[in-house]
């Protein structure tokens, strides 16, 4: 390497550079396009299906007995104390 001088490596590897640099941002441009592509698929595939809104009135209350528990009380059975008489 004594013939080369040090602006030709120089040269020559900021020319490297270069190339990697658009390469990066032809690959980057090429990701995003894909990205984009599959949210418009994704949306004009979820938006086919109807949607439905369900409402629950109650009369006047809250929900707290939805599933049929009621205030966080649970029942093992009968107790020792409640079988004395």
């Amino acid at each position: 390497m004594g013939n080369v001088s040090n602006e030709a490596v120089n040269d020559l590897i900021v020319g490297v550079m270069e190339r990697q640099v658009k390469r990066m941002f032809v690959i980057i441009i090429i990701l995003l396009m894909g990205l984009i592509g599959t949210n418009i698929g994704w949306i004009i595939y979820e938006s086919q299906f109807d949607t439905y809104e369900i409402t629950q009135e109650t009369d006047g209350g809250d929900n707290i007995k939805v599933n049929g528990v009621g205030y966080g009380d649970i029942n093992y059975g009968e107790s020792k104390t409640d079988n004395q008489d």
